[in-house]
């Protein structure tokens, strides 16, 4: 880029040169201090990116898709779909800052895997996006997850809107200021030569010290200079003064020195995004104009596109000439018709608003609506018209759907339904509006609007979507014959017309047919079509919604591998188009592949991301992350937790006729109530069974099977595996396979079963569908075997968390003899049970709440005793008369020990000890889950003081599996419960972190990354947990993972007004 008449400034270039070992570099000083002139020269040196900020940057997707198209200059690698994505529109109340942070990573995480090389890039003028969030947090992320190769140079008259003080403390940042980017005397008298030739040299030390070395007031001295005559040279000079004014001054007289057409031509300029030489002559200038402009270095700098006005010539000419009203207008409307000519209608719409000229506006808009809906600053434009025209319903449908491409969902469902009662209408509207309605899960309102869409006719693509989009919804609701009619229908009108979207939309609902039919060949073959032409579309939201579509096919082959992998791919995308309701169904998608892995902590986030995700777009079709929440729950052995999402899934499927969610809902709470209330589960399993026709049909059968089973009903149990086992053969759903094999070992007693249900297992690489068929197996083997089997199967499972089986586990190591040790068992952590030699006392056996609460009390005081009186204020604390109290409290001491001790083979002071008006619980012969961890904790503590680190690390992993969960987490505000929960919580930490610490040393990534998710799940502002985390899955090549929690984190950070620490690379 060129600098004008400006000479080389080397010490400055060399004090630049340290922006190659920083991260960020920081310009910062007034206008006319060079900032953009240094960086212009050199930039080109080290290689640098430059993009100079002007207003349309306050626009995140203008600022995003011009930083990526001028980095893939460079780095010819950068996928083509991150300047695509700028553009894309945002999804229903989409936040523009998550946007502006996801683009952001992605270009960060692009630039690690295909850019190894120093890369700098520049912003110039920072303060130009002041105030626009989104644009700011752009940077900002760039700045902080920028990757060691990549070095960030800002350039601004203030200091940056976001804060750099931890990068500050970690010497990551170069600052150069006005001092800095002073002239020396010696610069200045070379610059004094090379305009004034030698003479100039004889006054430079003058002009130096009246202008305090500042670069804008020696340049416009010198301009001003050359213009005089060479007498009068060192009175000009005695006049000056280094401030503001003297530039203003200098300035204006440099300008009325130009020709009148140049004049004429910068005042213009003042109004007007950019000038080209075309666009300079259709306002009258000379040829060559911009050029010689540019080359006085007064007026002009180059752009990539053109010319702007330089920051002090803008300010200058605005505040002392600026145009009338009328000459605004004027020359907006020349440049308006050169800008439409060559295809850039946003800069002539840009024009229009920066003179307020409603008529060009309403011009523009009426002409090139569509385009500007996507690309320029409609709802800027709209609000110069009168009422009357932004009313009418062309404009109420511009307004509509620029509103959706900003992610106004709500305001644009209530322009676009006025624009519908009105001549507005057409099929575009219809999709738009109906769009709105399915992706909130109001199924009944949307489908007769596509209908009507579909009925206009016109546009025809978007009637052709809208005969589409209604398949979509009869899929939803199991409606196969609907479906299959509109999805033949949609298919024969895009086809007719050869658009790429209507196409590919209409080729994803014949995929999601045929998955609906079991027809994997059809369904590969309509994805891949499907897939082509969104690609050929540039369709993003349609892209990220085949590819999760693929993996939830993937899903229900139990290839959880294959799944992953395109949730991955449409991840990425979804992150960069911020689109919630595809991205909220590629979560839930992952978080099921994670559950088929064994992956209960990563499963957990993901899941809970995705019922938030339709949570906050106020969506009714929350039920597949709800599903996939309840289902770790589930495992992980909180069958309350579990029970109550399924049924808020059903409570909200079957109103809306969701029977997808209603099916997976029913069939998880019918396996999930067998073993605590089986009449209850017939009952739900025999409502799952109504939907047999769907894609959860063989799920419905295998779990109404294991209900049956359960329930002392074989012969029923076997007719449901006959019916599920063909259909599970030809859906190659081998899951339910190995279920089948699992529950038929289970009813015939074959060993031979038990086996190929185990391989079935291992061959999907379920763990835990694998730990139940290894415990089958071991319920058919000898007990000594069998007891063998299952304690190991407990030590698997409790490292992944899951405690699902448990109640299996603490059977069959019962059958293999008496327990060694302890008389009773009892766990607080996490679910709390009672065992009486390795079986669990049932929740029946209890009598009393209260009798389960006096016990939890007495472990809460750790074999301490409390006092009867304070005992009855816990329990009753309404009770007034003490004697009534206390006569309830021996009530439940006695209900207790029966429960306890219902044989009587122990004295009845054996668990419960009565001393002195005080209650407590006896140690010795009680193993209580809060005493073993404490004493884990303890002796890893103690090995590591002594330097044993090898056993104490083993210490510390029996302690973290030992941690069952929070104690006593069904009363989590019982105050005598808060003390005791927060010391085994603080331990815990430690435990974990020290695990998670040692497990990234050893380079077993995916373990550490285990443990730092458990911390983040139990305090989700553990800023050591968040960086461990993404420091774990970068070393582990899980990039896009890891840069998603690192934006996760930074967002909790500015939650607390925490200022975020930089990537962790």
């Amino acid at each position: 880029m060129e600098r004008g008449w400006v000479r080389p400034r080397p010490a400055l270039d060399r004090r630049l040169d340290g922006a190659l070992t920083h991260r960020l570099t920081c310009l910062v000083a007034t206008t006319g201090y060079g900032k953009s002139t240094a960086l212009a020269g050199w930039g080109p040196a080290v290689g640098a990116v430059l993009h100079r900020l002007g207003p349309a940057d306050r626009d995140l997707p203008t600022l995003a898709g011009a930083v990526a198209a001028a980095l893939s200059a460079k780095v010819p690698d950068l996928p083509a779909d991150l300047v695509t994505a700028a553009a894309a529109p945002l999804g229903p109340d989409a936040d523009e800052l998550s946007k502006a942070a996801a683009l952001a990573g992605a270009l960060t995480e692009a630039l690690v895997t295909r850019s190894r090389r120093g890369l700098v890039l520049i912003f110039d003028g920072i303060e130009a996006i002041a105030g626009a969030p989104g644009p700011v947090r752009y940077v900002e992320t760039l700045v902080r997850a920028a990757p060691r190769h990549l070095h960030l140079v800002t350039a601004s008259r203030a200091p940056l809107p976001f804060p750099t003080a931890r990068l500050r403390q970690d010497h990551e940042v170069l600052d150069l200021d006005a001092t800095d980017l002073a002239l020396t005397p010696d610069e200045t008298a070379a610059w004094a030569r090379d305009l004034l030739g030698e003479a100039g040299a004889g006054i430079a030390a003058e002009l130096h010290r009246t202008c305090g070395g500042w670069p804008a007031a020696v340049q416009a001295a010198l301009d001003a200079l050359a213009r005089g005559d060479p007498a009068t040279w060192r009175g000009t000079v005695a006049g000056l003064a280094a401030n503001s004014a003297t530039l203003e001054r200098l300035t204006l007289a440099a300008f009325k020195d130009l020709p009148a057409a140049m004049r004429e031509l910068l005042r213009a300029a003042t109004v007007l995004p950019v000038l080209t030489p075309g666009l300079a002559a259709t306002l009258g200038a000379p040829p060559d104009t911009l050029d010689a402009l540019a080359a006085r270095g007064l007026f002009l700098e180059p752009e990539p596109d053109g010319h702007r006005l330089t920051s002090t010539a803008g300010t200058v000419l605005t505040r002392n000439l600026p145009l009338d009203r009328h000459e605004a207008h004027d020359v907006a409307a020349v440049a308006a018709r050169w800008y439409v000519a060559h295809d850039r209608p946003e800069l002539a719409l840009r024009a229009a608003v920066a003179t307020a000229h409603p008529t060009l506006a309403a011009t523009l808009l009426d002409g090139h609506g569509a385009a500007l809906a996507e690309r320029g600053d409609v709802l800027a434009a709209l609000e110069l018209l009168p009422e009357p025209a932004r009313r009418a319903p062309p404009m109420l449908r511009l307004a509509g759907i620029a509103e959706q491409n900003r992610g106004h969902w709500t305001r644009a469902r209530e322009l676009l339904a006025e624009a519908a009662e009105g001549p507005g209408f057409d099929a575009s509207v219809a999709r738009r509006l109906a769009f709105i309605d399915h992706m909130r899960g109001d199924l009944d309102r949307a489908l007769p609007m596509y209908e009507r869409g579909h009925a206009h006719g016109l546009p025809p693509a978007d009637a052709a979507m809208c005969a589409a989009s209604m398949a979509s919804v009869h899929w939803l609701k199991g409606d196969r014959a609907a479906c299959a009619e509109l999805a033949d229908r949609a298919l024969e009108q895009a086809m007719s017309l050869g658009d790429a979207s209507a196409l590919a939309m209409a080729n994803t609902v014949l995929a999601m047919l045929a998955a609906l039919d079991g027809d994997r060949r059809a369904n590969d073959a309509y994805y891949l079509r499907a897939l082509s032409y969104a690609e050929r579309a540039g369709d993003l939201v349609q892209l990220i919604r085949i590819h999760a579509n693929r993996a939830s096919r993937h899903l229900d082959e139990a290839a959880y591998a294959e799944a992953l992998a395109e949730t991955e791919i449409a991840g990425r995308l979804s992150d960069l188009v911020a689109f919630a309701p595809f991205a909220a169904l590629n979560v839930a998608n992952r978080a099921k592949a994670l559950i088929g892995l064994g992956r209960l902590e990563e499963a957990a986030a993901e899941a809970a991301d995705a019922a938030a995700r339709w949570e906050a777009m106020g969506s009714r079709l929350t039920g597949a992350g709800l599903n996939r929440l309840a289902a770790v729950h589930a495992l992980r052995g909180d069958r309350t937790a579990a029970a109550t999402l399924y049924r808020q899934v059903i409570a909200r499927a079957e109103p809306s006729g969701e029977v997808q969610a209603l099916s997976q809902a029913l069939n998880g709470l019918a396996e999930l109530l067998t073993a605590d209330d089986p009449e209850a589960a017939t009952e739900i399993a025999a409502r799952a069974l109504r939907h047999v026709d769907g894609i959860s049909g063989v799920s419905a059968r295998v779990a109404a099977a294991r209900v049956a089973l359960a329930a002392g009903e074989p012969g029923r149990a076997r007719t449901l595996l006959d019916e599920a086992e063909p259909a599970a053969n030809d859906r190659r759903d081998h899951a339910a396979l190995a279920a089948v094999a699992e529950l038929r070992a289970r009813l015939d007693g074959d060993a031979k079963l038990a086996d190929e249900a185990v391989r079935r297992w291992a061959a999907v690489g379920d763990p835990i569908g694998r730990a139940r068929a290894e415990l089958v197996r071991a319920a058919l083997a000898d007990p000594a075997t069998g007891g063998e089997v299952a304690a190991g199967v407990r030590e698997r499972m409790h490292a992944i968390g899951c405690r699902a089986l448990d109640d299996l586990i603490d059977a069959l190591v019962a059958r293999a003899g008496p327990p060694r040790g302890a008389k009773l068992a009892i766990e607080t952590m996490g679910t709390f049970r009672v065992l009486r030699g390795s079986v669990p006392v049932p929740r029946t056996a209890w009598q009393s709440r209260k009798a389960r609460d006096l016990l939890k009390i007495l472990v809460s005081r750790r074999g301490g005793a409390i006092g009867r009186e304070r005992l009855v204020e816990i329990l009753w604390p309404e009770q007034e008369d003490e004697t009534v109290g206390l006569r309830r409290l021996n009530v439940m001491v006695s209900t207790l020990r029966a429960v306890l001790d219902p044989g009587h083979a122990w004295p009845a002071d054996e668990f419960v000890v009565s001393e002195e008006g005080a209650l407590r619980l006896e140690l010795s012969g009680v193993e209580v889950d809060v005493e073993t961890f404490l004493e884990l904790v303890a002796q890893a503590s103690r090995l590591e003081q002594a330097g044993r680190q090898a056993e104490a690390l083993a210490r510390w992993a029996a302690a973290e599996s030992a941690y069952g969960g929070e104690f006593c987490e069904e009363d989590p505000y019982a105050d005598w419960a808060v003390g005791l929960r927060e010391q085994l919580r603080l331990a815990y930490v430690q435990a974990a972190a020290r695990l998670a610490t040692a497990r990234a040393g050893e380079h077993r990534y995916d373990e550490a990354a285990r443990y730092w998710l458990r911390l983040l799940e139990r305090d989700r502002y553990d800023e050591r947990a968040h960086l461990g985390l993404v420091r774990v899955l970068d070393l582990a090549g899980r990039r896009g993972d890891a840069r998603r929690r690192y934006r996760l984190y930074a967002e909790l950070m500015r939650e607390l007004e925490v200022e975020p620490a930089p990537y962790p690379a």
